[in-house]
């Protein structure tokens, strides 16, 4: 036992504290019964506590197993990336003009000239674009980004258009180095002439030669699946 006045261990019993001299008044009976009975109170409290958090911690880790188990969490996570993504600022586009039109812009004006339905000029920022001009900008843009410019700008100039268009517009499948040729081929006509060929020529047998609006229709499909992919199309079906 210990002396309630000075705290020093004392013989159990004992009536006065060695070290201080102090009376020590006897526990009643009551009394230890109400320490033993707060002391076992406070056991079993403590031990409640503790199992209340283990419960609680293998509750969160069974929620947590069964979440990832049926792709809980990824489902509410990708709306979120997507939120991103959409606030992601868009691209700005690039200022163009006939003197400079850059090659990066061909895909949107490829989209612009598809949205048209045929229909010419054709408004594309500050520009009203002709038939002509939008075969040129969108031959040309091709023969570029085949050649490894797609940073290039294009002087458009205004070729006029052929006179006596020609060629049949069968469907067919043309493979990327047969459309970069074709556009090439066209673009320099066009550069050469100041002109829109009457026709263009494709190298494979018993293929018939296409019409310039065909040629038109190639290179709108080829820059709308390369303003999408970034990469040229293996091969194009018109």
């Amino acid at each position: 036992m210990f002396c309630p006045k000075c705290g020093k261990e004392i013989k159990d019993g004992s009536k006065f504290c060695k070290h201080c001299g102090s009376k020590i008044k006897p526990k009643t009976p009551e009394a230890a019964q109400t320490h033993v009975s707060t002391q076992t109170s406070n056991d079993d409290r403590n031990k409640k506590i503790i199992i209340g958090v283990l419960i609680a911690a293998i509750v969160i880790l069974a929620v947590v197993f069964v979440g990832f188990g049926t792709g809980l969490f990824n489902k509410q996570s990708q709306p979120a990336a997507q939120t991103n993504q959409a606030q992601q600022p868009a691209q700005t586009p690039k200022a163009v003009s006939l003197n400079s039109f850059p090659v990066s812009e061909a895909p949107a004006l490829a989209q612009a000239v598809k949205n048209s339905g045929g229909n010419f000029p054709v408004t594309f920022q500050s520009l009203s674009l002709s038939k002509s001009q939008c075969m040129y900008i969108l031959s040309k843009s091709i023969s570029q980004i085949a050649s490894g410019h797609p940073d290039a700008t294009i002087s458009v100039g205004d070729p006029s258009y052929a006179p006596h268009p020609s060629g049949r517009d069968s469907s067919q499948t043309i493979a990327r180095e047969n459309y970069v040729d074709m556009s090439n081929r066209f673009s320099t006509w066009i550069e050469s002439n100041g002109a829109i060929p009457n026709y263009v020529g494709i190298f494979t047998g018993g293929v018939p030669d296409i019409s310039p609006s065909r040629m038109l229709d190639i290179c709108v499909s080829i820059l709308i699946d390369y303003g999408n992919t970034h990469n040229l199309p293996a091969s194009v079906k018109v």
